[in-house]
């Protein structure tokens, strides 16, 4: 028996660094599932937007958002502000029809796609906003990618993201070993104080109760991150996840998926 997405193994395989055409497979594969079931992922856009409101001197006229994902951020976005130019980025370029298919007709930017790896990818200039939800904990190397996007920034322009962090999918990482590694909000506060002004920055922990173990892997393959490692079950390591996962975690509403998340809103 078989479940796709992940396998126990050890801690050892948490450091390794991501095999990013696996990670474009896994959320190319969930394009049908994704909305529907990353609804921490929603609230997440809909809060860091909401932060962002309280900064008029953010504007909109050149804009990239990395990691657009099928445009949940975007949609919000287009539908909130005028935006003159959209850079739109992901690791996935199937996502393009399917982000420029959510924004409606009367607010649709002009938009330049730079689809790829936004790490090796020539960046554009004179940006007022960089925008980014939920992607930056599947970068390699963050410490060199901020130097690189304060560069693309007019001066005052803005970059605003949310990430993941330490004790996001906490309860899955504990029984496997298998995760990805998260940098501390502190670690990140102090990356961003060598190129930026921290304007702000908050943490939120967020629980999704689940019926079952098995819906927890469902979970995990429709929200597109079982890209961390490539593994196969076997039914008596599915068996043992399974009666782990409701022993330790279990409650009376359900087996939790725990994430964290921080918002960070920043001017060069």
């Amino acid at each position: 028996m078989r479940e796709k997405g992940f396998t126990p193994e050890s801690g050892e395989g948490i450091l390794k660094p991501l095999n990013k055409e696996r990670v474009a497979h896994c959320f190319r594969q969930a394009i049908g599932t994704y909305d529907l079931h990353a609804t921490v992922q929603r609230q997440l856009s809909e809060r860091l937007l909401d932060l962002a409101e309280h900064y008029p001197a953010i504007r909109h006229e050149r804009v990239l958002e990395i990691g657009c994902c099928t445009g949940m951020l975007t949609e919000m976005l287009c539908r909130q502000h005028r935006i003159g130019t959209l850079f739109l980025n992901d690791l996935v370029g199937d996502f393009a029809s399917v982000v420029k298919a959510r924004i409606p007709a009367n607010r649709m930017p002009a938009i330049s796609p730079l689809f790829g790896d936004i790490e090796t990818l020539p960046l554009p200039h004179d940006l007022d906003l960089i925008v980014s939800s939920a992607t930056f904990q599947w970068l390699s190397d963050l410490p060199a990618l901020l130097p690189r996007l304060a560069l693309a920034l007019k001066d005052r322009g803005f970059l605003v993201f949310s990430i993941f962090g330490p004790g996001t999918l906490a309860e899955f990482t504990e029984l496997t070993g298998v995760g990805l590694h998260y940098r501390r909000p502190e670690q990140i506060a102090g990356l961003l104080a060598d190129h930026f002004i921290l304007e702000h920055q908050s943490t939120r922990q967020d629980q999704l109760f689940l019926s079952s173990p098995r819906d927890v892997l469902h979970h995990l393959r429709d929200t597109g991150v079982g890209g961390v490692r490539a593994h196969r079950w076997t039914s008596s390591t599915l068996k043992h996840f399974e009666q782990q996962y409701q022993a330790r975690f279990g409650t009376p509403a359900g087996v939790p998926v725990s994430y964290t998340s921080t918002c960070y809103i920043a001017r060069k």
